[in-house]
C-alpha cells in the first residue's frame, strides 16, 4: 500500500505513529512531503520558538490518545538521562520547541518501527501543489514538478499562516508570518504586533524572556487577551452523560439553545459565579486588571471557565458538526470574546505578560481600524481615533481560511476546482464525520488537523488527544484496503454522526 501525507507537522507525526502501532498486515510506504527542513515540529513546535509555553497542559498533550501522559513520561525519561537539564518534567506547561523534541523522537521511532515490518517511510522536502485521481488511485504533483501515485492521501496541513487583512506584504519592518520568531529583533527597538490572541502573546512572551527591553505593544480591534487557564473541574460521569445525550439527541435547529441551557444548569450546580462570567466576556476592563483577577482564580473550584473546558471537550466536535452551518458562521463572526475562553493562555506567561504590563514594557490597545504603511518607511496604526506609529510590525491576526498565496491555500483551490473537494465556508473542506474522508468523488482522500475546522472547530481540529483518535480513525479505514473506484459527490452537510470519540 502506498500512502502520501502531506504536510509533516504534529499531525502528521501522529498519523505516522497510529500506522505504526496499528501492526500492518502488509508493507506500507509511507511519502511525506514537507517543505521544511526538519519534519515533526511544523510551525508551532520549531526549535527556535525558545520563550513560548504549550498552551495546553503537558498531559493533555500526548500524539496518542489512549495514552494521554506519553508525552509527560517520555520527557521524564529523557530527564533521568541527562537530556534538557533545565527543563522540569513535571511542569504543567512546557516549552514548545521540548514537545518538538519528542515529535521528532516520536516520528524517527514509527518510521523504524514501519521499517522492520518491511515498509519505507520517505520525506521529501517540498509541497504537494495538486492531487489527481486517475485510474482508481491519487496521483501527488510537487513544486519540484515530481508525480507519485498512492492509493490514500491524508491532507495535515498544518494551520493557516496569519492573514494579511492590510496587505502590508512585502513592506520593510512587517513580518508576515513571524511565529515561531526564529530571527531576534534589536532589543532596544520598539514592536508592534497586530493581534492579541494566542499567537501575539506568544510573540510577546518570547520577546520578554530573550530580555527585549523597547516597549512591545498589542494591537488588536478588540484589545481581549486570551483568558488564564484554570485547573479543570471534577465533572461527574452523570452531568457528561447528559449534556452528551442532548448534543446526539436534540434536533439541530434546537441544539444551540438545549446546550447554552444545559451548561447554564451545570455552571450554576458548580457554585459559578454570574458575575465572573460577565466580566471575562465583557470588554473594556483594563488588561492589568482582568490578568490579575483571572490569575487569582486559577486554582478555584468555582471558576466558570475551568468548569466549561472539561463539559465542552468531549462532546465539541459532535456539537459543532451538527449545528446548523449558519449558527457555525455567526458563532465564528460574533463571538471572539468566548473564544478567548475556549484558548486560554498558562498561567505562567499570563504572570509575565501582568508583570512587563506593570513595568511598561508592554502595552495592550484595542479599537484597531486602519494600519497603513508610511512614504518614509514604518507603519501607522490606527486605533480609537489614534495614530500610532510603528517602525517593525509583527503579524499575529488569526486566519481560519487558507490563504490562496500559501502552498496549502493553492492546493485546496485546485482541488476545489476539479471538484475533489469541496471548501468549507467555516474553514477547510467538507469532511465525512466518521471517518474524516474528504468528501468528493476520490475514495482515499482524508484530511486531518486544521482542514477539518469547518466539521470539527478549529479548536477540536487542533487538540492532538483528539487528533489522535482520528488518526486512529484513518488508518482503520485504509487499511481495508485500496481505494477502487469513486464515491458519490455529497451534496449536502449532514452526515450519519458517529460515536463519541475517545480521549
Amino acid at each position: 500500500m502506498r500512502l502520501a501525507i502531506i504536510g509533516g507537522g504534529a499531525s502528521a507525526v501522529t498519523l505516522v505513529d497510529a500506522l505504526a502501532r496499528s501492526a500492518p498486515k502488509e508493507k506500507i510506504s509511507v511519502s511525506v512531503f514537507e517543505p521544511r527542513a526538519v519534519p515533526g515540529p511544523g510551525r508551532p513546535y520549531a526549535e527556535d520558538a525558545d520563550g513560548a509555553l504549550i498552551n495546553r497542559p503537558a498531559d493533555a498533550m500526548s500524539i496518542r490518545h489512549r495514552d494521554p501522559l506519553d508525552f509527560r513520561n517520555w520527557l521524564r525519561e529523557a530527564h533521568r538521562g541527562g537530556e534538557f537539564p533545565s527543563a522540569d518534567p513535571e511542569a504543567r506547561f512546557q516549552p514548545r520547541w521540548l514537545f518538538g523534541v519528542y515529535l521528532r523522537r516520536r516520528l524517527a521511532s514509527a518510521a523504524a518501527r514501519l521499517a522492520a515490518d518491511g515498509g519505507t517511510v520517505d520525506v521529501h522536502a517540498t509541497a504537494v501543489e495538486d492531487i489527481v485521481a486517475a485510474d482508481g488511485r491519487l496521483l501527488t504533483r510537487t513544486a519540484t514538478g515530481g508525480t507519485q501515485a498512492h492509493d490514500h492521501v491524508v491532507m495535515c496541513l498544518g494551520t493557516p499562516r496569519p492573514a494579511d487583512i492590510y496587505g502590508l506584504a512585502g513592506r520593510p519592518g512587517f513580518v508576515a508570518d513571524p511565529y515561531p520568531l526564529s530571527e531576534p529583533l534589536p532589543t532596544g527597538e520598539p514592536v508592534t504586533v497586530l493581534g492579541s490572541n494566542l499567537s501575539a502573546v506568544d510573540i510577546a512572551a518570547a520577546l520578554l524572556r530573550r530580555g527585549h527591553t523597547a516597549p512591545i505593544r498589542l494591537m488588536s480591534r478588540g484589545g481581549l487577551l486570551p483568558s488564564v487557564r484554570c485547573r479543570p473541574a471534577a465533572i461527574g460521569p452523570a452531568e457528561a452523560r447528559q449534556l452528551a445525550e442532548a448534543v446526539r439527541r436534540t434536533p439541530p435547529a434546537a441544539l444551540w439553545t438545549t446546550v447554552r441551557r444545559l451548561l447554564h444548569d451545570r455552571l450554576v450546580a458548580h457554585g459559578v459565579s454570574a458575575d465572573e462570567i460577565s466580566l471575562d466576556l465583557a470588554t473594556g476592563e483594563p488588561a492589568v486588571r482582568r490578568l490579575a483577577r483571572q490569575l487569582g482564580r486559577t486554582e478555584a473550584a468555582d471558576c466558570w471557565r475551568g468548569v466549561l473546558l472539561p463539559l465542552l471537550d468531549p462532546v465539541g466536535e459532535l456539537l459543532w458538526q451538527r449545528l446548523p452551518l449558519s449558527t457555525r458562521k455567526a458563532f465564528l463572526h460574533r463571538n471572539t470574546r468566548l473564544a478567548t475562553v475556549l484558548n486560554p493562555m498558562p498561567p505562567a506567561t499570563a504572570a509575565l505578560l501582568l508583570e512587563a504590563l506593570g513595568s511598561g514594557a508592554l502595552e495592550v490597545h484595542s479599537g484597531v481600524t486602519a494600519v497603513t504603511a508610511r512614504p518614509g518607511g514604518g507603519f501607522t496604526v490606527t486605533a480609537d481615533g489614534k495614530d500610532h506609529r510603528a517602525g517593525v510590525l509583527l503579524n499575529a491576526t488569526r486566519a481560519t481560511p487558507y490563504d490562496l498565496d500559501e502552498p496549502a491555500g493553492r492546493l485546496l483551490g485546485r482541488l476545489a476546482a476539479s471538484g475533489l473537494a469541496r471548501p468549507h465556508p467555516c474553514g477547510g473542506v467538507y469532511i465525512d464525520f466518521a471517518t474524516n474522508r474528504v468528501l468528493g468523488p476520490a475514495c482515499g482522500l482524508y484530511a486531518l488537523g486544521h482542514p477539518t475546522a469547518g466539521d470539527l472547530y478549529y479548536a477540536n481540529a487542533g487538540s492532538l488527544l483528539g487528533i489522535s483518535a482520528r488518526a486512529e480513525r484513518i488508518v482503520a479505514r485504509i487499511q481495508r484496503g485500496p481505494a477502487t473506484g469513486t464515491a458519490a459527490l455529497a451534496t449536502s452537510s449532514t452526515l450519519t454522526i458517529g460515536g463519541q470519540l475517545d480521549g
